[in-house]
């Protein structure tokens, strides 16, 4: 394997990338070279296939596949070279910035299709796939209404956070939008079965202003810090969503209420090891409320997949997010902005 990125969120990969059997990790690229070497070093990479060039990794014959864990502005570019040089890849969301680059990178595509995965990592947690099995079973009966939130803390005022790239909008797109709502909308259609329709929007910045890193001024934040949605799906349900990167003592709190004719469920990362599940008493009088707990066979491994997928040995899981989804996940981030922009409801087959 070969990895493009080697920074926080890339290392959680490769360290669970090792656990798999058969793969070693042979090539890296970043551009901070301070990282490029201090994790090569930790892996034994040697210094001729530490890579600045993203194209020298793809195009290296003696790599199978890449992981990729970069920033948005990057992501278009990596998944048309991978597709170029037929270099299977397991890629990070949002799949691309904004829609057109999602077009161009479905159209080519289409034409040249290679193994691919798109890590919206909450449908692999075995809590959010346990609540899926429980909503295809009947458990809560048909599903009226769902409330989804995305709450995180670190952009919040008192925190001072600078302008990170998060904040950028040239290298973000979109901000809390398509970093968290992207997850949202992804677990919302995933759980449920069924797929969003018509979206009405607001997005908000409530930080307007941040420090830039190289010298040290305040300068405008032009990507949203706070979204919220309203949505119809195609079964006749509807949804509220929410997402913050201001809500003080909010660390990563990713949950979904969904409320059935028969029941509700609750699942929430702040206990990803239950459900909380509440019916009605035999008698109609009242609710019980019971703790369910997941079991931990429900998760999904998207490294091990992957692996899969690159040796051709098993046919490929269709639980896992498909450069297709990737691409229906960016229409809905656009209806969303679309939506904002025009004060409207939108269709998003208009998108």
């Amino acid at each position: 394997m070969g990895v493009i990125g080697v920074g926080g969120m890339a290392r959680y990969h490769i360290e669970q990338l090792n656990k798999v059997n058969g793969v070693s990790i042979t090539a890296l690229c970043d551009v901070n070279t301070t990282a490029l070497n201090e994790v090569g070093g930790q892996l034994n990479v040697p210094e001729s296939k530490r890579y600045q060039s993203i194209h020298n990794l793809i195009e290296d014959s003696e790599v199978d596949g890449i992981l990729s864990v970069t920033p948005n502005d990057s992501h278009a570019t990596i998944i048309k070279a991978c597709i170029v040089a037929q270099k299977p890849l397991f890629a990070e969301k949002p799949m691309t910035r904004t829609l057109a680059e999602a077009a161009e990178v479905l159209e080519l595509y289409k034409q040249q299709p290679i193994p691919f995965l798109i890590n919206f990592s909450y449908r692999n947690g075995p809590a959010f796939q346990y609540a899926r099995a429980l909503v295809n079973e009947g458990k809560i009966g048909r599903i009226n209404h769902l409330f989804v939130q995305y709450l995180q803390d670190w952009g919040a005022t008192i925190k001072n956070t600078p302008l990170l790239w998060r904040f950028d909008e040239p290298i973000t797109g979109t901000g809390t939008l398509g970093d968290l709502g992207s997850h949202m909308f992804d677990l919302a259609e995933y759980i449920t079965g069924t797929q969003i329709t018509d979206i009405s929007a607001m997005l908000q910045t409530i930080v307007p202003e941040r420090t830039d890193l190289l010298t040290g001024e305040l300068m405008p934040v032009r990507v949203d810090d706070f979204a919220c949605m309203n949505v119809k799906f195609n079964d006749g349900k509807v949804g509220v969503f929410q997402t913050s990167r201001n809500a003080l003592g909010s660390q990563n709190q990713h949950e979904l209420s969904l409320y059935g004719e028969t029941g509700t469920l609750h699942i929430s990362t702040l206990n990803d090891r239950e459900l909380v599940w509440i019916y009605p008493n035999e008698d109609g009088n009242g609710t019980v409320t019971e703790k369910l707990d997941v079991p931990m066979e429900q998760g999904l491994n998207p490294w091990q997949e992957f692996a899969d997928r690159i040796r051709g040995e098993k046919k490929p899981n269709s639980q896992f997010a498909t450069l297709a989804d990737g691409y229906r996940n960016q229409q809905l981030l656009e209806a969303v902005v679309q939506s904002h922009n025009r004060r409207a409801m939108i269709s998003v087959d208009e998108i």
